[in-house]
């Protein structure tokens, strides 16, 4: 009784083994299998932070890959890259935690322990902070105050927030 459950057991652990196997091995051959000469390559980035997205279309031609598997080479799942066939195409993509090299070009004014920082990013885009200023938030007339906590006040950087700052004083007296 005990050795017919065994065997059992056994044929089970087999068929799944085999069922793995023909699995990979049928994924192993389509990689290796060429890109036909017409087929689009579409390649895509996904900016959590910005919610923007990156796409650009290529062939295997410009690639200089001839398969899946050499596809997968210059884009590596340890990148973050996932690819698909989808309908005459193959999709390429990624999702990365932060912004997209448009908006990194950017920055505005929020706010850190306080102080106004400026932070890499359009406004309302919380960004890395590549610095912080000596001025106090505290400091800032209640409307941009609430935009500086808010993260949303529209200033490239200190240098614009003292102009505004000045004419403020300047139309106060």
């Amino acid at each position: 009784m005990f050795r017919k459950k065994y065997y059992r057991l056994l044929f089970y652990v087999f068929l799944v083994v085999v069922a793995a196997g023909g699995y990979y091995l049928q994924q192993y051959a389509a990689a290796s299998r060429p890109f036909p000469d017409q087929m689009k390559i579409l390649v895509k980035t996904d900016y959590i932070l910005c919610k923007h997205q990156n796409c650009s279309e290529a062939t295997p031609l410009a690639l200089k890959v001839l398969t899946l598997h050499d596809l997968r080479e210059v884009y590596s799942s340890q990148e973050g890259w996932r690819s698909r066939y989808e309908n005459d195409q193959v999709i390429v993509s990624r999702t990365l935690e932060s912004i997209c090299p448009k908006c990194s070009r950017v920055t505005h004014l929020g706010e850190k322990g306080g102080f106004v920082a400026v932070i890499r990013g359009p406004a309302g885009v919380n960004g890395e902070i590549v610095r912080v200023t000596k001025i106090r938030v505290n400091s800032l007339p209640k409307d941009m105050r609430r935009k500086a906590q808010d993260g949303v006040l529209d200033l490239p950087d200190e240098e614009a927030l003292l102009q505004i700052l000045d004419s403020l004083e300047e139309s106060g007296r």
